[in-house]
């Protein structure tokens, strides 16, 4: 099986995963917006289109409305998507044949699986070797494993630039942080970067509504434009409207701001380092390594513990 060759599932542990906070305000609102859905006419294909027209506006400003990184206005080109899954599917289909996959150790389970696929042409840990012309690089920022930019970001993207290896930066945990939590600004600029996917699945309690948003500079066409094309049927307008009318309500720093104190409480209790991501803490005393994801630092996170959907009694270690 695929799955066996990635990493161990932590989720069953209580510390383990990666989750949104069922906080119970937003839970309220998330209901009621759903229960607002349902009273909108469908069949008027322009109640439709605004829908569309307004998530895309609302999302781009949304999502960075707290950093000042160079270069968001650049990406002008827009596509929902379920997710950032079904960005990083496209992603593979449009260069995993060609080019060899390049991903650092302790990125999101889903390309550690997708890596083992027989229609990734080729595979290096980003570790274990230089950048070189002929790959493709897809990596999260802030990183999978500890909620903050990696340290030499910088100089990947410059070497991407100059070796014309394509990029897609996942952004799904951009707005579990901010700018003044991150130990450095990112420069969205870089001409290798192809693509900035994002999500609503960690920050609203949504994450079965499967929200997100692809950007792009340009237009390169493939699936997900064809399916976000106007006055088609294929987009889920029920997540959309959701997860629109949930960013209208709550600032994208509304949850770092409630939930920070209580990161660094429970971090302390834990004896672990708070990550910029209010949601993790990051063990780098390999104190937890049960909830190792393959680096020298583990990463544990609080949010079912927070809105109580599991509890210490819950789980053996």
């Amino acid at each position: 099986m695929v799955i066996k060759k990635a990493l161990n599932d932590n989720k069953s542990k209580v510390y383990g995963g990666a989750w949104s906070v069922h906080d119970d305000e937003l839970v309220k609102a998330r209901n009621y917006f759903l229960s607002e859905f349902s009273e909108i006419n469908l069949t008027d294909k322009n109640v439709l289109q605004d829908i569309k027209k307004k998530f895309f506006n609302v999302y781009k400003t949304w999502l960075f409305s707290d950093f000042d990184f160079a270069g968001t206005n650049l990406y002008s080109e827009y596509c929902y998507t379920q997710g950032t899954t079904e960005s990083f599917a496209q992603f593979y289909l449009r260069y995993g044949r060609t080019h060899r996959l390049r991903l650092a150790k302790g990125e999101y389970f889903y390309h550690q699986m997708m890596k083992n696929l027989e229609h990734v042409k080729d595979f290096c840990w980003l570790e274990d070797d230089d950048i070189k012309s002929g790959d493709c690089l897809l990596i999260s920022v802030p990183f999978s494993d500890t909620g903050d930019v990696p340290q030499n970001l910088e100089s990947i993207l410059c070497d991407c630039d100059n070796l014309e290896v394509p990029v897609m930066l996942d952004m799904a945990y951009i707005n579990l942080t901010n700018k003044n939590a991150l130990t450095q600004t990112i420069d969205l600029t870089h001409d290798c970067i192809e693509y900035v996917v994002s999500s609503l699945s960690k920050a609203f309690p949504i994450e079965h509504y499967r929200v997100g948003i692809r950007m792009q500079k340009t237009k390169f066409e493939d699936q997900l434009y064809v399916i976000n094309e106007d006055n088609y049927n294929y987009l889920n307008f029920c997540s959309m409207y959701i997860g629109l009318k949930l960013m209208e309500k709550f600032p994208a720093k509304y949850m770092f701001d409630k939930y920070r104190t209580d990161q660094l409480e429970l971090c302390r209790i834990l004896g672990v380092e708070p990550s910029p991501c209010y949601i993790f803490g990051v063990d780098k005393k390999n104190r937890y390594s049960q909830y190792s994801r393959g680096r020298d630092s583990n990463r544990l996170c609080f949010s079912r513990i927070w809105d109580g959907r599991v509890t210490q009694e819950n789980f053996k270690e």
